[in-house]
Parts: structure tokens; C-alpha cells; sequence
């Protein structure tokens, strides 16, 4: 029986690079958690070790302070290689010095690294330069086997953006269904992703997520004080107006409670409405990026409630998972959330749903949930911490997704 490698191809960073990389405005904390947990958590079920080839995904230069990204290779474990390519950060040429750069470290990775394996290329996020490496890889090993892990689609990803832009985006998207039929199968965040891409039955399976429960310190010993004197609800991650910042913000100052406030973390263009709401009513509280998401876990277990505020109304909510669910939901604290599409019904006896895209809807749901009492609350939130390191940790997902390519 011959032996099986594998290779991830994706936008991971080593620990110490993501800070540095992060102090200069790369602001993908969330993908970097995802493809750790899904690398580690596949290591783990297979017992095998993965080499990884990475492109940052930074903003061009000078919003991101390099003009010239550089190399960095590193090991994330005893007999990995892993590398994050260098390239030119120029405004609408850098994804296209990424993608050369990936290749030509793809090339070098086979004529070095590769031994004749059966090789399992895992790659992550719908985008061109870490799909044109897979083929790549597909060219020069005609036997390998090659996985799409789709959290986004490209169209609904940089709304806003301006007509050079989107133009672009139009010729990328058109190589992208090019490269996409050179894919054994699909990883999918969403169901309806399916649909859209138009990918057959039987090529792909639903994953929505996984997440690691070591990622939360002191569980126990946070879950056993709630008598709060003061009550919080809380929002981190990218603040973006078309998340529906502007409608929490409004329905929360129409709630008269001085015992409670409202805490944010994070940035976006949602910042400068946030600050003016929280000259008018103090209870607002922006903490901006918190210097580690530690601090940011540690914060979430200090409110009362959690709130997702992706919108039923915005376009991309059928075709993705909101991943911040998955670290709401393992604090224990309790979660409410619109009724998205993309979140399968599974999920919704563990959240609390907000029944109409409506301030008034908003407000009844906050209200109903901060009359509950101590013991309702942990409840509620013991319920859905249950069921996501159960059912969703990183180990019994990695292991869903590699028995399914087995089978194939």
C-alpha cells in the first residue's frame, strides 16, 4: 500500500509572522484560526503530516505597510515545510505577483519535497492564485487529488468596491469556473454554494466549520458568575455597515436600561457611526482591535449576551456560514442571530433567533433574552457550547471530511 502525503495550499501564517503581518494591517484573524483547525484537525485523524504552500491575502500597499511582501518559511511541526511566498503588494497587480510567486513555489515543493506519495491537496478559500497552485500541482502530478474548501463566494466578497475593481473581479471569477472543473471535490460552507457554483451531487459535502475548545481558557471557572450588576451585549469581529452595525446601534439606545451596555471589538467602516452613537449614550463602549484573541475570548465570556449581526437581506447570507457562531456558541454564553439561510436548521434550538430584519424585532429579542435568569441564561448557553465541541470540534470534522474522500 503506498503512502499518502499531504499539502495544504492556502493564506496560513506562522504565529509570529500573522502578529507582525497583523501590526501592519492584515486583518484575517478568522482565516488564520479556520485553516489551523482544519490542517490540525485533519494531522490528527490521519496521523500524517502536511507541507503547506501560502499567499498572504493583505490589502495593497500603502494600506498595508510593505510595497514588497516577503518570504517566510517555517515548520509548524516536526517534518512539515511550510512557506508564505513573497511577491510585489502593488494596487491591482498584486494578486497576480501572488498566484507566480505560489506557482514557482508549487514547482519547487514537487522537484524537492515530493517523493511519488499518493498526494491529498487540500486547498482553502475560492481564489485564484491558491487555485491556479493546485492546478498546478494537478499538471506536474496528474494522480493527485485535489479538494476545494469554500467559505466565500468571490461575488459577494469586497462589496463596494470601485468599477476597475469589479471589472477585474468579473475576468477572475471567469478563471475561477475555468479552474474549478479540474477539482475532484468541493468542501462547502453552505449548501446553496452547490447551487451556484453549479458542482454535482455526490462531489461535494457540507461543512460548515470546526472549532478547537482548547481556544477557550477558564471555561468552567467563567460560566459560574453571571449576577452581573451590569448586563452587556456584545459584537466582535469586522464592524461593516452592511452587517447591520447602524440598526444594533439604533435599536439598543431606544432601550431604556442603564444597567446595560453594549460592547464592540473589531473594525470597519462601521467605526465612525459607532463612536458618534457613543458620545450620545455612554453605554456604548468601542474597544477597537484587542491586542490578542485571547483578550477578545476572555471579553466574550464577560457579556451576557452575544449577537451575530449578519442580515437576511444581504445577498451573500444564503451562500455562507457566519464562522463567528462557532466561537459565540463554545463560550456558553447565550448567542442570538437573524434567520439566516446559510445557517442550517440544526443550529437554531441552540440560538436565539430574531424573528424579522426589524429594530422592533431586535429590541423584543435582546429584552426577552436579559429577563431570563441566572439559571435559564447558562442553560442556554451550556446547551449550545454542548452541542459545537461535540458535534463540530476540529477532530470529528477533519475526520467527516477525510472518511467522505476515502469513499470517493
Amino acid at each position: 500500500m503506498s503512502k499518502t502525503r499531504l499539502l495544504w495550499i492556502g493564506c496560513l501564517e506562522s504565529e509570529e509572522e500573522f502578529k507582525i503581518k497583523s501590526r501592519k494591517g492584515y486583518n484575517l484573524a478568522s482565516a488564520q484560526v479556520s485553516q489551523y483547525n482544519i490542517l490540525t484537525g485533519l494531522e490528527e485523524a490521519t496521523g500524517l503530516v502536511f507541507d503547506s504552500i501560502n499567499g498572504s491575502v493583505l490589502p495593497p500597499y500603502p494600506t498595508y505597510k510593505d510595497r514588497v511582501v516577503e518570504e517566510v518559511k517555517w515548520s509548524h511541526k516536526e517534518g512539515a515545510f511550510d512557506i508564505s511566498v513573497g511577491y510585489k503588494n502593488e494596487k491591482f497587480i498584486n494578486r497576480v505577483t501572488c498566484k507566480y510567486s505560489m506557482i514557482e513555489s508549487a514547482r519547487n515543493w514537487v522537484n524537492g519535497r515530493y517523493k511519488g506519495e499518493d498526494l491529498i491537496v487540500f486547498v482553502y478559500s475560492m481564489r485564484t492564485p491558491v487555485m491556479a497552485t493546485a492546478c498546478e500541482i494537478k499538471k506536474l502530478i496528474p494522480s493527485a487529488k485535489i479538494y476545494l474548501i469554500v467559505t466565500d463566494l468571490p461575488q459577494f466578497m469586497d462589496l463596494g468596491e470601485s468599477k476597475v475593481k469589479a471589472f477585474l473581479k468579473k475576468i477572475d471569477f471567469a478563471q475561477i469556473k475555468n479552474m474549478q472543473k479540474k477539482f475532484d471535490g468541493f468542501i462547502l460552507y453552505a449548501s446553496k454554494m452547490a447551487e451556484f457554483l453549479r458542482i454535482p451531487n455526490g462531489k461535494w459535502i457540507l461543512m460548515e466549520g470546526l472549532y478547537d475548545e482548547l481556544e477557550i481558557p477558564n471555561y468552567k471557572k467563567s460560566i459560574e458568575k453571571k449576577e452581573h450588576e451590569k448586563q452587556a451585549i456584545m459584537y466582535s469581529g469586522k464592524l461593516d455597515r452592511q452587517y447591520g452595525i447602524d440598526m444594533l446601534l439604533d435599536a439598543f439606545m431606544r432601550i431604556d436600561n442603564s444597567h446595560l451596555e453594549l460592547w464592540f471589538t473589531g473594525g470597519g467602516n462601521a467605526e465612525e457611526y459607532i463612536r458618534e452613537c457613543a458620545l450620545k449614550d455612554s453605554r456604548i463602549k468601542f474597544y477597537g482591535f484587542l491586542p490578542s484573541r485571547k483578550e477578545v475570548l476572555k471579553k466574550q465570556q464577560d457579556a451576557t449576551l452575544l449577537i451575530n449581526m449578519r442580515l437576511p437581506s444581504e445577498n451573500a447570507s444564503a451562500y455562507s456560514f457566519p464562522s463567528k457562531l462557532f466561537e459565540y456558541m463554545a463560550t456558553g454564553i447565550p448567542v442570538l442571530s437573524f434567520n439566516l439561510e446559510g445557517i442550517p436548521n440544526e443550529y437554531h434550538k441552540y440560538l436565539i433567533i430574531v424573528a424579522e430584519e426589524k429594530e422592533e424585532s431586535l429590541i423584543e429579542a435582546i429584552e426577552s433574552t436579559l429577563t431570563m435568569n441566572n439559571i435559564e441564561r447558562i442553560n442556554k448557553g451550556n446547551q449550545a457550547r454542548e452541542f459545537i465541541i461535540s458535534q463540530k470540534n476540529k477532530y470529528s470534522q477533519a475526520k467527516y471530511i477525510y472518511e467522505w474522500i476515502q469513499r470517493k
